[in-house]
């Protein structure tokens, strides 16, 4: 499923291949219908899309739903709210529901490629394989030109033997090779945490760790994604929207693993059923390949850092990233990570020197 082609931020689902749709521009303009320019909206329409985005960042799309509700039924011709509907819709699970949205937002021609990609998602999950097929080849008659989700949309599952679905992956993977390039800026609208450990002494500071972060809402299908196996063998970003990213200005030995001082992108990933691994990737080379967060699963390789997996009864709401310091030991720490009923965690040593 995927949110909106106008906006390459993505909220991170571990495990899941979903656009985020998290900006002013998605969510903080008038109405727009098909015939007609921009139109101002009410105050009370900009507090309702003021709702609805932050609704979608925390992960609620009950409450995301109820506000792209009444934003429909104020201007039945906002067909970004009618997208968005559906797409919460969708995420919730209500795939009935979601289907008949999707279909409305079908006749806004600004949102009527990524619609048609969500009606064929909703086909593909209930196993309707003909109809799927039509609603892709609708999508990209429609315009849509994106393959890293047809790739990688773990919705799309159903149809990936498909000899169709092969040949319309072929076509979009060309068609996206001839676009023309597109711009967008974006306003971090979710909270940033930041986890440290610095050292200081009376001759100066050897150095600090750092890692930042955007935490995600942990949900139940993230539990049935692991127990079926879903997550297994793909990278994926361990947050939201734009990367985690570990800083460090001393050499470290993380789980019996070296590395080197330096800026960090990080991803996850679970190899079997117990086994996880963060791996870390240099930032600049990972910039000279010209790779956004959202295309993490493209990385290869890293500096690979194994993880004791704990499960519990426990359940952490939000992905939450810690670094501790060993208060016996002032050159040890932990690397802990927990979400939902697990926590990773690796020893950390930093060379301080003399």
């Amino acid at each position: 499923m995927q949110q909106s082609r106008s906006d390459r931020s993505r909220s991170n689902r571990v495990g899941f291949r979903i656009f985020a749709w998290v900006v002013t521009a998605a969510l903080g303009f008038g109405s727009m219908s098909p015939c007609q320019g921009k139109v101002e909206a009410s105050a009370e329409q900009k507090e309702l899309r003021k709702t609805a985005q932050a609704a979608v960042q925390a992960g609620e799309f009950g409450k995301a739903v109820a506000a792209f509700q009444k934003l429909t039924e104020a201007d039945p011709k906002d067909g970004r709210s009618w997208h968005m509907l559906g797409y919460c819709l969708h995420a919730e699970g209500k795939l009935d529901d979601a289907l008949k949205i999707h279909q409305k937002a079908c006749e806004f021609p600004d949102v009527a490629a990524v619609a048609s990609y969500n009606a064929a998602c909703v086909f593909a999950l209930k196993k309707d394989k003909e109809n799927a097929m039509q609603w892709l080849e609708k999508a990209v008659e429609r315009g849509f030109n994106q393959p890293e989700y047809l790739e990688t949309d773990t919705d799309l599952d159903f149809l990936r033997k498909e000899p169709r679905f092969e040949k319309i992956l072929a076509g979009v993977q060309k068609m996206a090779k001839d676009a023309p390039m597109g711009m967008q800026a974006y306003v971090q609208t979710v909270e940033r945490r930041n986890t440290r450990i610095a050292w200081f002494s009376g001759k100066g500071s050897p150095g600090q760790v750092a890692l930042d972060y955007s935490p995600v809402p942990w949900q139940a299908k993230y539990e049935a994604a692991f127990a079926a196996g879903k997550l297994r063998g793909t990278k994926w970003r361990l947050g939201s929207n734009f990367w985690t990213s570990l800083d460090t200005s001393v050499d470290l030995v993380i789980g019996g693993v070296k590395v080197p001082a330096g800026y960090y992108y990080v991803t996850a990933e679970q190899r079997d059923e117990q086994s996880f691994l963060l791996a870390l990737h240099d930032a600049a080379a990972v910039k000279k390949l010209h790779l956004d967060a959202y295309e993490c699963q493209k990385l290869q390789g890293g500096i690979e850092l194994p993880l004791q997996h704990v499960g519990g009864k426990d359940v952490t709401d939000h992905l939450e990233i810690t670094l501790e310091a060993d208060e016996k030991a002032n050159d040890h720490g932990t690397l802990t990570v927990r979400f939902g009923g697990h926590v990773l965690s690796a020893p950390i040593v930093a060379n301080l020197g003399k």
